[in-house]
């Protein structure tokens, strides 16, 4: 019923577009117990984020569906790692990922990310890295700038003269919302404002010897197999909208410093409420992982489904029938990387779950 609702809601708010730029603030998020469905292009050819400016109109409507990702955003306070992470109020989970998760604080100051928690080799790892997703109220011409510096991993050696190992992470960001107007999508058309997000981030390794830490040498490195100092620029692209069919960013997209997009993501559908959906969908289940010649999917209820899998560009390499509760398949001819997999209706064509796989060989 809920869902009949929300379609409802879908069907009466997009397409209502105001010819005025428009000011986004907390009440146009997500917050506790929502879920968002987004699809994804990984190859989205020669698309450009488009002209800044006044009154823009952006139409976004020839993407290719790769995969879909799901957010769920619940309580943090049960997240791996979750007594380590200070300032939280709100966790997010994604379907694409299931050995990681983000703790956010959402105010009427802005969207922020607090810290993550992950998996690395079966271990553990926190770590506290704020960040500033978006500041409210935010409409043409608002802007911020921060940096921040932590060490995200250390390690004891305690051999050939090396004490302990870390990595340090210093981060720069910049943001700055450069246009307004209409922007249009498979899941309709909003009046928006577009956010430009610069994230440069630099990791240096260091070695702790003879009582202080320093960079890590270039011999030691190569050894190693590490890089002493790594930089890395992510440009963001997001479109948001104070529609109440979205509570989200409608498109976002990752470019480069040239403009050449490197992935299109876009909001497949209004939110939902993510834990209901979660006790009636079907949970699947992909392991060993990562894996090296067979895996198996196991789930406590599925049939007329197909199981697709994907490489990290988003071409399909295997497919294959699902009408039982397990099915193993060899993964002999796939190369060592990572690769997603789709559970989709036969009939329909509806995605029921995806997530992500690595193989090692």
């Amino acid at each position: 019923m809920k869902k009949n609702l929300l379609s409802l809601i879908t069907l009466l708010g997009v397409g209502v577009i105001a010819n005025a730029q428009i000011t986004i603030n907390d009440t146009h998020i997500v917050g506790m117990n929502d879920a968002v469905e987004q699809s994804v292009d990984t190859m989205p050819g020669s698309i450009t984020i488009g002209p800044s400016g006044a009154n823009q109109t952006w139409n976004f409507t020839t993407m290719t569906e790769r995969y879909v990702d799901t957010l769920i955003f619940s309580n943090h306070t049960g997240f791996p790692g979750a007594g380590s992470i200070t300032g939280a109020n709100l966790g997010v989970t994604s379907s694409a990922d299931d050995s990681s998760w983000t703790f956010l604080n959402k105010g009427t100051s802005g969207l922020f990310v607090v810290g993550q928690s992950f998996y690395q080799d079966a271990q553990l790892i926190t770590l506290e890295y704020p960040s500033t997703i978006v500041t409210f109220p935010s409409t043409m011409g608002t802007n911020y700038a921060g940096n921040w510096w932590g060490i995200i991993f250390q390690q004891y050696v305690g051999q050939g003269g090396i004490d302990s190992v870390r990595m340090t992470r210093e981060a720069i960001t910049s943001s700055n919302v450069d246009a307004w107007g209409n922007v249009t999508t498979s899941f309709g058309t909003f009046a928006s404002i577009r956010q430009n997000v610069n994230d440069v981030t630099i990791d240096t390794i260091w070695l702790y010897q003879g009582g202080s830490w320093n960079v890590i040498d270039p011999f030691t490195a190569s050894m190693l197999g590490v890089d002493p100092i790594t930089y890395d620029t992510i440009n963001t692209a997001r479109w948001w909208t104070d529609n109440p069919s979205s509570k989200f960013p409608v498109l976002e997209m990752e470019f480069e410093n040239n403009g050449t997009v490197n992935s299109v993501t876009w909001q497949k559908s209004s939110p939902f409420v993510g834990v209901e959906e979660m006790n009636v969908k079907p949970m699947f289940s992909l392991y060993p992982n990562p894996a090296k010649d067979m895996i198996s999917i196991t789930t406590d209820k599925i049939e007329n489904s197909v199981i697709a899998i994907f490489d990290i560009t988003g071409k399909q390499v295997k497919s294959v029938d699902f009408n039982d509760s397990a099915i193993s398949l060899s993964i002999n001819d796939l190369d060592a990387g990572v690769y997603f997999y789709s559970v989709s209706n036969r009939t329909s064509g509806k995605v029921i779950q995806t997530n992500k796989f690595i193989v090692t060989k």
